[in-house]
């Protein structure tokens, strides 16, 4: 067989191995550097977008954990006011009904500021938390 030949053989594995040394010197060069630096951009974008979700998740946490605080607080001061109006109005007289209609718009008045002071959402004139005022 002539493709066998002793004299032709070692010019074909010559020109075998030369042109694919060339062609991964071409792939490893132009082709598989463009890929790395594809992978490389989409992992720092990767990176960047956990991180800011983390720090996104911790400072949710701490602004629950504190408004949570901060409405125990009120609730604990509004509950107190009422106790005390509450102690008031009884040891003062029943006979007297103008009396206790002071005391609880006294109440409510307190009530109104203490929640308006120390809370985010306010009281709209039908007595609900409205969330949009």
């Amino acid at each position: 067989m002539p493709q066998l030949d002793r004299v032709i053989i070692f010019g074909q594995i010559f020109w075998l191995f030369f042109i694919f040394l060339i062609a991964y010197v071409i792939y490893t060069h132009f082709i598989l550097s463009n890929l790395l630096k594809i992978f490389l951009v989409r992992w720092w974008k990767l990176k960047k977008d956990i991180i800011q979700i983390t720090l996104k998740l911790r400072l949710t946490n701490l602004l629950i954990d504190t408004n949570t605080q901060l409405l125990r607080k009120i609730y604990y001061l509004t509950k107190s006011i009422l106790f005390s109006l509450a102690k008031k109005i009884k040891q003062k007289s029943y006979n007297d009904p103008k009396l206790v209609v002071n005391d609880l718009n006294l109440l409510i008045i307190q009530i109104s500021l203490e929640t308006a002071l120390y809370s985010n959402k306010s009281i709209n004139k039908s007595s609900t938390y409205s969330y949009w005022t």
